[in-house]
Parts: C-alpha cells; sequence; structure tokens
C-alpha cells in the first residue's frame, strides 16, 4: 500500500507536497504531457524549458533523496526523474519537439495547441531571418569571416547553456564553414551531436514502447529501429524490435534484431534463446542447434533451450 501524507509526520523526509505529486504523476501517467509534466506551455523556449527542467529535476532526483527515508517513494522518484529527463531531452531538441507535437496534438489541450501553432509561426519566422544572416555571413571575407566564427561560436555556447542544443548545433555548422580548422568549434559540434543524437535515441526508445503498448506494432518497430539507428549499443532498442517483429509474424526480420541483441550483450540467455527460437522457426536448425548449445554450457539446467534442442 503507497504512503501517505501523514507518512511526513512518521518519519519520512520526503514532504507531503512531493509526495502528492508523485501519487499524481503515477495516476496520470498516460495523460500528461511533456509540456505539462515540466510545467510549461507549448511555445516555451529552451531558457524556459531549461529552468523548468532543473526545478523539477532536483526535487525527483533520487540523488537529493541519497540516504533519506523516503519509504516506499523510491521507485516513484526513479520513474518521475526518468520522466522528466525524457521531456527535457524532447523538447530541447527542435526535430524531436516537432515530431512529438505532431504526434500527441490531438491530446493537448486548447491552450497548447494554440501554442503549437504561435511557436510554429515564429519558428517559420526565425528560420528565414537565420537563413538570410547565415548567407551574410558566408559571403564574408578575410578577419571579418573568422570574427564571425568566433562571434557563432560564443553565441553557440551560451545557446548549449540554456538547453536550446539545436541552435547551438546550427550555429556551430555555420561557425565550421567559416573557420575550419578552429579545433574548439569542431570539437564542441561533435560533443552536442552526441549528446543530441543519444536524446533521440532514447525518445525514440520511449516511443516505441507506447506504441507497443497500444498494440501499433508496426509504428513500433519503427521507433525502435530509429532509436537503434541514433544509438547501436542501445540494447533495449534491439531487444524491442525483435520482440516486435517476431509479433508481427517476421521471423526474419526478428532474427536480424536479435542477433544484434546478442552480439551487445552475448551473456543474455533469454535473448540467445530468443534467437535460437526464430532460427529454429526459420529452419536455420544447425544455427539454432549452436545457440542452444552455447545456452546450455553456460546454463545446463535452462529446460527450455533443453526442450528446443531435443525438437530439432
Amino acid at each position: 500500500m503507497g504512503a501517505t501524507a501523514n507518512d511526513a509526520e512518521g518519519g519520512l523526509d520526503l514532504p507531503p507536497d512531493i509526495q502528492k505529486e508523485l501519487r499524481e504523476l503515477e495516476t496520470r501517467t498516460d495523460s500528461l504531457s511533456h509540456y505539462q509534466l515540466l510545467g510549461v506551455t507549448a511555445d516555451a523556449d529552451g531558457a524556459a524549458i531549461r529552468r523548468a527542467y532543473l526545478d523539477r529535476s532536483k526535487r525527483f532526483h533520487p540523488d537529493s533523496w541519497f540516504r533519506k527515508s523516503i519509504g516506499d517513494f523510491g521507485p516513484q522518484l526513479s520513474r518521475a526523474f526518468q520522466r522528466v529527463s525524457l521531456a527535457y531531452q524532447v523538447l530541447t531538441d527542435e526535430e524531436l519537439r516537432l515530431d512529438y507535437d505532431r504526434e500527441h496534438l490531438r491530446t493537448f489541450t486548447d491552450q497548447d495547441r494554440q501554442a503549437v501553432e504561435r511557436r510554429s509561426l515564429s519558428r517559420a519566422d526565425e528560420e528565414r531571418r537565420a537563413r538570410e544572416g547565415r548567407e551574410r555571413l558566408l559571403r564574408s571575407k578575410g578577419f571579418a569571416r573568422l570574427g564571425a566564427a568566433r562571434k557563432l561560436y560564443e553565441d553557440a555556447l551560451a545557446l548549449a547553456e540554456t538547453g536550446e542544443r539545436s541552435r547551438a548545433i546550427s550555429s556551430l555548422k555555420t561557425a565550421r564553414e567559416l573557420d575550419p580548422a578552429r579545433k574548439e568549434i569542431a570539437a564542441k559540434l561533435a560533443e552536442l551531436e552526441r549528446e543530441q543524437a543519444k536524446g533521440r535515441a532514447i525518445s525514440a526508445l520511449e516511443l516505441g514502447r507506447e506504441r507497443e503498448q497500444h498494440q501499433a506494432l508496426p509504428a513500433a518497430l519503427s521507433a525502435y529501429g530509429s532509436a537503434f539507428q541514433h544509438d547501436p549499443k542501445l540494447l533495449a532498442a534491439a531487444v524491442g524490435a525483435a520482440r516486435v517483429a517476431q509479433a508481427l509474424g517476421d521471423n526474419q526480420t526478428a532474427s536480424i534484431w536479435a542477433s544484434r541483441a546478442v552480439e551487445l550483450n552475448p551473456g543474455d540467455l533469454p535473448n540467445r534463446f530468443l534467437l535460437a527460437k526464430l532460427y529454429a522457426a526459420l529452419s536455420l536448425k544447425a544455427k539454432a542447434k549452436a545457440e542452444l548449445q552455447l545456452i546450455l554450457g553456460k546454463q545446463a539446467d535452462y529446460k527450455e533451450a533443453k526442450a528446443l534442442l531435443k525438437s530439432l
């Protein structure tokens, strides 16, 4: 049974308002948008989103309550922090944010739908001005060109600091064109692009899970594939894709994804057994037997593996 507000009097260090907030988050998991979760409007800029994230993450970060008495709220804190972090990753990546808005617009409040429309108009104007500014800068010569690159680099650092990662990357790409020899520009660009890829992978993974939960299996498979494309070391994406492809009856595709999962974590016996089952379904008996023998070499009493090997 969950803790109650009176637990604060019974020795819990977790304030009653955070307890209440955690309970509400648990009951409204599927109904809250990323904007509502962070407490910002759908036309909020990167700085506002970052401020909201820092405030919310500080409240929910498990480390903030390390060695504190929190009763059975530990898992709820972890889930809340993960949701807040995901919302931040999505809303600070322009491409992900646009995809998210398109995917969930029908579930937004009227106020947030109007805010998305306002932001779309504002963004179109910003992009036009940014494009015109970039064209002017690229026509500059000599020291003016190097000075423009330095200014764009400094602007990018400020944008990244306030959570405007996509705009920072755009500025750095222009700066690199203006001054390709300046190493810190390339280094910062690579850093932000790695962060962007990681964020996109996590977002696509969560979208895959959401679609799978709602039985939108082809869309789930696409999302898991996108997550893996952004982060080829993301085991959960490969496993999810294998699981969904199998549910769709596409054993060939499922075996490819299961094989990638096994490559990422050779010691995961359930994934290796899934691969063996898929090989067997595809009549690839030699491959199936090889996988099963590897499993039984590590765990001799793996009953399902024994049964499948015997049937082959």
